[in-house]
């Protein structure tokens, strides 16, 4: 058990259980070692908002056998070194179907590729700011192929806004339900469609699930605001190593085989334009690390309060 402590860079950390909490003035967070090193909150302390989403069953602890579709189907996973089943890794990758092993009250580590992978994160607090530090450590005798992507699922209302850099003018289909916004592989417009705003969030009325990846990118930030609130949350990332963002838009319509639907919008930081791995070796953006080579970055989860235009600016 690890008791209640202040970090050095002054915020608390304690633990409810087997959960690790993390909370300053501004934010409460919470992570999950046990349940694939999930984070199960991010939690605003100016507006009492949670902004990820509760999951769809109770979160249990992870184990080598779960489907995916029968996981929880809240918070926010870590895909690797797949989204879609490729090869041997299942749906979503592997690091969700293990408990994490902690190296510190804020370090959790994990590994993947039958153990050639070891995948190290870092949650610290910085103002209205999370930081996740990651580091993934090819520990094995040959080239590993892979590729990341984050997976927070955020809860939304109708209204809320999705928000790119100006830079993106066009989209490209990975998957659209009954092909609503065309084939896998299509670019359409961002962010109308048909006389569709993508960018607006719709009511949760159980027809759309839409699963779009951004080009290149320069700028690292996406985002999502709600009007009402006068608050949002925003990715920040270095393009250098994620050069992509995936945009997950469900609006109740998945699981397709679950009563429980999820309605929620996913921004995801991403090292390729494809979910699944095989789709990344044949594109040539998949990972791909020599014995002995590691990949660092670090992904930022600010709050941010206001919405001038289309960029909003960072809390404290």
């Amino acid at each position: 058990m690890i008791s209640a402590m202040t970090s050095a860079a002054g915020f608390q950390i304690r633990s409810e259980g087997s959960l690790r909490v993390l909370e300053n003035e501004y934010l409460r967070v919470v992570l999950a070692p046990q349940s694939g090193g999930k984070l199960i909150s991010f939690f605003s302390r100016r507006t009492n908002t949670e902004w990820l989403l509760p999951p769809l069953r109770p979160y249990t602890e992870a184990r080598s056998d779960a489907g995916f579709e029968s996981w929880d189907g809240g918070g926010f996973d870590e895909c690797l070194p797949t989204v879609a089943p490729s090869g041997s890794s299942p749906d979503h990758g592997e690091l969700w179907r293990q408990p994490w092993k902690e190296e510190d009250p804020v370090t959790l580590r994990s590994t993947a590729c039958g153990g050639a992978l070891t995948v190290q994160r870092r949650a610290l607090l910085d103002g209205s700011s999370l930081l996740l530090h990651y580091q993934v450590t090819n520990v094995g005798q040959r080239v590993q192929s892979l590729l990341y992507s984050a997976h927070p699922l955020l809860r939304v209302e109708p209204n809320d806004r999705i928000l790119l850099p100006e830079e993106v003018r066009s989209i490209r289909v990975e998957a659209s339900r009954k092909n609503r916004l065309g084939n896998r592989g299509d670019s359409i417009v961002w962010p109308a469609a048909d006389d569709e705003d993508l960018s607006v969030l719709g009511p949760p009325d159980g027809t759309r699930a839409d699963k779009l990846f951004t080009g290149i990118l320069f700028e690292g930030w996406c985002a999502i605001f709600r009007p009402s609130l006068q608050e949002g949350v925003k990715l920040l990332f270095d393009t250098q190593v994620l050069p992509y963002v995936g945009l997950w838009i469900c609006r109740a319509a998945w699981p397709e085989s679950a009563a429980a639907k999820q309605y929620t919008v996913a921004l995801e930081p991403a090292s390729a334009p494809a979910d699944a791995l095989a789709d990344a070796e044949r594109e040539g953006t998949a990972w791909r690390l020599e014995p002995g080579q590691e990949r660092s970055w670090v992904l930022r989860f600010a709050l941010i309060e206001e919405l001038p235009g289309e960029r909003p600016k960072e809390g404290p």
